[in-house]
């Protein structure tokens, strides 16, 4: 897992599905890298960009999938910071054609900038914001 997003899920009280849970063997078979968490009841997407110009791309078979639970996609630039997304906000960025499926490898892309509405400046404010409101 990289070490920003360990950071991060440490922070906010994230978790990891337990080996030998249904999650678990779910997300194992589905997931290749250790991106996906759980916060009370919540799934957690995280992903993070180290580029200059934030960029992150996320699969369209993920989207499906995860769309059969609720969820928020957490988009980081740093240990500290990012964007969170509901399900129904993903879905409608896809639909107005803010988030694009690139054919060629059939992720959506998502390119900063990014609305300030869903930006976070540290692990307290996603919570207050995202988690507890």
């Amino acid at each position: 897992m990289d070490e920003e997003i360990h950071d991060f899920t440490k922070a906010i009280g994230a978790t990891t599905p337990q080996l030998g849970s249904e999650n678990y063997a779910t997300f194992k078979a589905i997931f290749k890298r250790s991106n996906y968490f759980l916060l009370g009841n919540k799934f957690i997407m995280v992903k993070i960009s180290r580029s200059e110009k934030p960029f992150w791309g996320i699969g369209k078979g993920f989207i499906d999938l995860l769309n059969n639970t609720d969820y928020l996609l957490v988009l980081l630039v740093s240990n500290r910071e990012g964007w969170a997304f509901s399900k129904d906000e993903v879905n409608s960025n896809i639909r107005n054609k803010k988030w694009n499926l690139r054919a060629a490898d059939n992720n959506y892309k998502i390119n900063w900038p990014l609305p300030d509405r869903n930006s976070f400046s540290n692990p307290e404010v996603f919570l207050r914001k995202f988690i507890n409101n």
